[in-house]
């Protein structure tokens, strides 16, 4: 079969992300080892625009999103807080903030191409939405998959409030998202959450094998399927998305906000008084 490429792409302009691309089988490494793989500012760049370069690639069929070593991601890099965080962040900032975040989530579903998640570890914050958006989640054991948004004092605003229940249903969804405690992988292969918890030995095979079977498939009939699928979760999704992103905005500017940073920098127990 022959490809074509729309335009050039150029992935080494892409330095907070590993890319390789092998026989049309693209796989994507969150990498930030030293820091579980947190998203840092230039990581979250990268991601809201790979997935429109993925998109217009004819040479890459299937996508796998990764971790480098043993983390998928930890979510934000909350190391690169200044002192300075008591102050809220300008309008422009935030704003920015809350459309890169709509990137993350819905460039993954606006790709026609299938996009496989491939987990060990934490999967945390902005790192478990980013699996969830994925098309298929697979994982090791001892993985595990949470949404701390509360626990820092932040409302879920990245996604979270609607791709997990519709994965899970609303009552396990309200009880993960509004406690923040983590689901073990084994758990969220038995509620639905993802497709499988795979051996660790077995893993990077498994998924490689489902990557090379619809990569060899016909892949109009893949992606349109993955599309019409997406028509009603996008539709779905974005209705939550934009209340979600404003009240995680507003929940920024609070000093309970404020009180859970310096509860983690100080590791201690925060005191929350509501305001």
């Amino acid at each position: 079969m022959a490809f074509e490429r729309s335009r050039t792409i150029d992935y080494a302009t892409y330095t907070a992300l590993k890319i390789v691309i092998r026989e049309r089988i693209m796989t994507i490494t969150l990498a930030n080892p030293g820091r579980r793989n947190a998203v840092t500012p230039a990581m979250s760049e990268e991601l809201a625009r790979i997935w429109e370069d993925v998109w217009e690639d004819q040479y890459v069929s299937v996508i796998i999103l990764t971790g480098e070593g043993d983390s998928f991601c930890s979510g934000a890099d909350l190391s690169l807080l200044k002192d300075s965080d008591s102050e809220p962040a300008p309008p422009a900032v935030l704003n920015l903030t809350t459309r890169i975040a709509r990137k993350h989530v819905m460039g993954i579903m606006d790709c026609e191409k299938p996009v496989i998640a491939k987990l060990r570890g934490p999967a945390f914050g902005v790192g478990a939405t980013l699996a969830l958006a994925c098309d298929m989640v697979f994982a090791a054991p001892g993985s595990q998959i949470c949404d701390s948004h509360v626990k820092a004092g932040l409302v879920a605003g990245d996604g979270a409030v609607l791709l997990w229940p519709l994965a899970i249903g609303f009552h396990r969804a309200k009880e993960y998202l509004m406690t923040g405690e983590p689901v073990p992988a084994e758990v969220a292969e038995r509620i639905g959450l993802i497709n499988r918890c795979v051996p660790d030995s077995e893993l990077d095979a498994h998924v490689q094998a489902l990557a090379e079977k619809l990569r060899d498939l016909p892949p109009h009939a893949v992606n349109y399927t993955k599309v019409a699928m997406n028509v009603a979760l996008k539709q779905m999704t974005q209705s939550g998305f934009e209340a979600s992103l404003a009240y995680e905005v507003y929940s920024m500017r609070m000093q309970d906000h404020q009180e859970a940073m310096a509860a983690f920098r100080e590791k201690r127990k925060g005191t929350f008084s509501g305001n």
